[in-house]
């Protein structure tokens, strides 16, 4: 036994976009130019993005092969133009923002693992103002003022 679906078409279906969202629905603003049968939205062209080796060029622009702050500064710098100007994409400059501060993070680890005068020194990381504990009572008595209450 075979179904067949009848397929109607209104009038008013007739003049809507043909473009379909990945999901398979169809787009509902209406086609102003009936030969493609897109709305201007879909019927516009699409900006081309430049190929890698020109983004390569531009990242790379003073960054001092990412061992100081400022060369990763540079190059965040140069990935916000061009994302700004729409020719990277979010998730593309997303992951290159979370590998920069990854370099970020490391460059006093290197710079003491570089100098050997330094390695007698531990490598201090400043948290900012994060709040410390008080450490001028003894650890016993925070215990037991932890137990009582």
């Amino acid at each position: 036994m075979t179904h067949s679906i009848a397929t109607t078409t209104s009038p008013a279906s007739a003049n809507r976009c043909l473009s379909r969202a990945p999901a398979g629905r169809r787009c509902r603003a209406e086609a102003l130019d009936l030969k493609l049968g897109l709305c201007p939205k879909h019927a516009s062209p699409r900006p081309t993005l430049k190929p890698s080796a020109d983004f390569l060029q531009q990242l790379t622009v003073d960054c001092n092969e990412f061992t100081t702050a400022m060369g990763i500064h540079n190059s965040l710098y140069e990935l916000y133009k061009l994302l700004a100007a729409d020719l990277i994409t979010a998730r593309r400059a997303a992951v290159l923002a979370y590998i920069a501060n990854l370099l970020l993070r490391t460059i006093p680890i290197v710079h003491s693992e570089i100098d050997s005068d330094s390695a007698k020194e531990p490598v201090r990381i400043d948290f900012g103002d994060l709040p410390r504990p008080d450490r001028s009572q003894p650890a016993a008595a925070l215990v037991e003022s932890s137990h009582s209450s």
